[in-house]
């Protein structure tokens, strides 16, 4: 974080991403463990954060890592139904991810869970369960991946002889939202939805590829929490007081979620009032014209 009276960095955190750092040659992962805490010594950063596979995962390895001030493991789950791992070939059962999240959370460790919607096999169903066990893990952190398709991978391969058929983007941020309100009711911090738009997203043909994956979630999610409150609103006016930062959210994109809310409610109109508001917590009044 950086301190904008001084411009120094009073906090900050070393992250290894893009690969499971627990998997890497041991004399290597230490190298990179040690050379990250000079930074610490210094001050420069506070701790690390890492991500790893769940059957890359025991005792020793976690000792190693608590000595070199890793603070935040997240495991990549991607599901807990055996049939989605085993159709993806992912190398690990639900089980090995049940026991490494236990040794994680044990550990003392900031334990975070990493899963993915629209995967081979999976469902809806699945998808919300995925999302109840990570919770049940003991999850502080989670990142929902909405699946995307690029070219030369056997998803690609197994799409495109109809072995496999992709989400659209309508289905893919229905799914995600539920999953993602599990997280915000049980209040696991949701670190991330989609790829980052950096990553090559314009490469990918297929599958739910869009650069504010995040804020169509939302959006959906803002829609359905109001839509509960409100109830039917058929031939009234219903009032919304939000954070004016979430306003773009819950008039979504051409007005989408705007559109959601009023076929949800049924309102004849609805006013949105910007208001200093915790985040997925507004107020509403209706009332009649």
């Amino acid at each position: 974080m950086l301190d904008s009276a001084t411009g120094d960095f009073k906090e900050s955190q070393i992250g290894f991403f893009g690969g499971s750092f627990t998997a890497i040659e041991k004399d290597r992962m230490v190298s990179l463990l040690e050379t990250a805490n000079e930074y610490i010594k210094k001050g420069t950063a506070t701790d690390i954060r890492i991500s790893t596979r769940p059957d890359c995962i025991n005792d020793e390895i976690l000792n190693l890592l608590a000595k070199y001030n890793v603070k935040n493991i997240e495991l990549g789950i991607q599901s807990t139904d055996n049939l989605v791992l085993e159709a993806c070939e992912r190398g690990h059962t639900a089980d090995q991810s049940f026991t490494a999240a236990k040794l994680v959370v044990e550990k003392g460790f900031v334990f975070g869970g990493q899963m993915m919607i629209g995967l081979p096999k999976s469902t809806l169903e699945s998808e919300i369960q995925t999302a109840k066990d990570i919770v049940a893990m003991g999850a502080k952190e989670a990142r929902i991946y909405p699946t995307v398709v690029f070219e030369g991978t056997k998803l690609y391969d197994m799409a495109q002889k109809g072995e496999y058929t992709p989400l659209d983007l309508e289905d893919a941020v229905n799914r995600t939202a539920k999953c993602y309100k599990i997280f915000l009711d049980a209040g696991v911090k949701v670190l991330r939805i989609g790829l980052h738009a950096s990553e090559n997203l314009a490469k990918a043909p297929m599958g739910a590829n869009h650069p504010s994956m995040g804020e169509l979630v939302k959006s959906y999610v803002y829609t359905d929490i109001i839509a509960e409150m409100a109830g039917n609103c058929r031939d009234k006016i219903l009032t919304v007081k939000i954070r004016k930062e979430d306003i773009s959210k819950l008039r979504g994109y051409n007005s989408a979620a705007i559109n959601r809310l009023k076929a949800l409610t049924r309102a004849t109109d609805i006013e949105i009032i910007p208001c200093v508001l915790p985040e997925f917590q507004p107020l509403i009044e209706v009332r009649s014209f």
